[in-house]
Order: C-alpha cells, then sequence, then structure tokens
C-alpha cells in the first residue's frame, strides 16, 4: 500500500502540475513517470551488482591465510 501511496500522490503533483498544458501536459507527466521507473531500476541494480563484487573480492583466494 504504501508505493500505491506514493504513486498516487505523485500522480496527483505532476497531474496538477502540468494540468493546464492540454496533451503536452500528459506527456511530460508519462515522461516524469517513465523516468522514475528507470531511476529506481538502475539503482536497484546498482546495489545488486556492488553487493555481488564485494562477495567475489573477499571470496578470491580463500586458501590463503
Amino acid at each position: 500500500m504504501k508505493g500505491l501511496m506514493l504513486g498516487g500522490l505523485a500522480g496527483l503533483l505532476f497531474g496538477s502540475l502540468f494540468a493546464n498544458m492540454g496533451m503536452l501536459g500528459s506527456i511530460l507527466g508519462l515522461l516524469i513517470n517513465v523516468l522514475a521507473v528507470v531511476v529506481l531500476i538502475v539503482v536497484i541494480r546498482k546495489i545488486f551488482t556492488y553487493f555481488k563484487d564485494k562477495k567475489k573480492k573477499e571470496d578470491t583466494n580463500p586458501w590463503r591465510g
């Protein structure tokens, strides 16, 4: 429910921001929402690769004392 609430608030914010622009406002709202999704995916991917690389660096030579 938290994601729905934040998405709804963002929709209301950008909807009212671009409301009097007509079709261009709808397109700009869509672009901002798509950009937010892309940024979220990039951040999650960076976090995942950071922890994956960190584990590889720790296990490079486990037989060395």
